[in-house]
């Protein structure tokens, strides 16, 4: 955690079961809920937009640009005018993906959805190692996500990571993810959490390739 952490430029680093789990975990910890929207990149795996779902919540899609296949700056900047314009709540947080291991526009993508007060989740599921400029991919957003399935540049065989500065944010997943139990000596639940964790022994795979 503490590795892939710092390779993003990063406080704190989440090791979970997939990047599936990381997404679904930084949304609700942004307080995506039911009726919400959240913005997703178009061209990008189901998950982007299936760990939306999850939280009861709508995707809606902004379409690339030619350059990268990547999110689109200028429809991005559309969708949010014409939301504020027409008196639309705004989206409860965009996930914007790096395809293909490049990083989106986050110069411009960044300072749009700052402007509007939307959330950013950087999936940088395909994109650990990259950067864009001097950044490095996982750096941007509330929260980024990376995935070590099978496909990916690090592969544990399954797992994903969840980076953020948010040290608030980082405890709640980390509680959340292993079943919100209580710090106690017996069994003691408040709250429904996910069986979300990475096992060790994957860890210890993907760290030989790091």
């Amino acid at each position: 955690e503490a590795e892939v952490a710092s390779l993003a430029g990063r406080q704190f680093g989440i090791a979970l079961a997939s990047g599936t789990a990381a997404l679904h975990l930084a949304l609700l910890e942004l307080g995506v809920k039911a009726g919400d929207e959240v913005l997703v990149s178009t061209f990008t795996f189901v998950a982007s937009a299936a760990a939306v779902t999850y939280c009861g919540a709508t995707p809606v899609f902004v379409d690339s640009e030619a350059e990268s296949w990547n999110m689109s700056p200028d429809l991005l900047a559309e969708e949010l005018s014409e939301r504020r314009r027409a008196g639309r709540p705004m989206p409860a947080a965009a996930i914007v993906v790096d395809l293909y291991g490049q990083c989106a526009d986050y110069d411009r993508i960044v300072p749009l959805l700052a402007e509007h007060g939307v959330p950013l989740v950087e999936d940088a599921a395909e994109a650990i190692g990259a950067a864009l400029g001097e950044r490095p991919a996982g750096s941007f957003g509330e929260a980024a996500v990376f995935s070590f399935n099978g496909n990916k540049l690090i592969t544990s065989s399954g797992g994903g990571m969840l980076v953020t500065d948010d040290e608030h944010m980082a405890r709640r997943v980390r509680h959340l993810a292993t079943q919100a139990r209580e710090p106690a000596p017996h069994y003691e639940h408040v709250e429904v959490g996910f069986n979300y964790r990475l096992s060790n022994l994957l860890a210890a795979f993907g760290r030989g390739q790091l």
